[in-house]
């Protein structure tokens, strides 16, 4: 009778226990790639400072390149001087690629860090190259919430943190400030 009280006792603990293990493995993630995109930004706002305060040219994607970003490099070779190439910031702890139930796609190698080097989709590459911070085509649309603090510059390539429903989206914005907001 003993060992079934215990038993029955163990696995009421696991119950209460494996949630929370689950939501502090979460939040972890979601801080650490908050950190992540927060020092990019940083290295971002250094090259900037160091480049007459224009946007770099940087390619969406290492495997993907059309039209004029076939000559451009990918966001950690542009930030080299200020970051390394292959610094672990780069890499969201909680990248994993999605298939259409949900679960990773491992054909895929799993995540996107190891096919593209890095965890995170460049935006604006054309509204942006080349031009100085306030110059750009969509900073000038005012009145519309397209102010820098609104304008995505760099987010997770899917919604990677899951546990508040549908994920969420890590992005640094172009005020240089990484913020979570909800996914797809």
């Amino acid at each position: 009778m003993e060992v079934v009280a215990l038993v029955w006792v163990l696995g009421l603990a696991a119950y209460c226990l494996v949630p929370a293990v689950v939501r502090s493995r979460i939040e972890a993630n979601r801080a650490a790639c908050l950190s992540n995109l927060t020092s990019i930004g940083k290295a971002l706002s250094s090259y900037m400072e160091n480049n007459d305060g224009r946007w770099p040219f940087v390619a969406k994607l290492r495997s993907v390149r059309v039209g004029d970003q076939s000559r451009w490099s990918t966001l950690p070779a542009v930030l080299s001087k200020e970051l390394s190439a292959d610094s672990p910031v780069y890499h969201c702890p909680a990248d994993a690629r999605r298939n259409s139930s949900g679960g990773s796609t491992p054909g895929l190698k799993g995540n996107y860090y190891s096919t593209e080097g890095l965890s995170y989709e460049w935006w604006w590459g054309e509204a942006r190259g080349g031009r100085r911070i306030g110059e750009e085509s969509i900073s000038k649309a005012s009145g519309f919430g397209f102010g820098r603090a609104d304008q995505r510059v760099l987010s997770d390539f899917e919604p990677f943190h899951d546990g508040d429903g549908g994920g969420a989206i890590n992005s640094l914005y172009a005020d240089f400030v990484a913020r979570s907001s909800r996914g797809g």
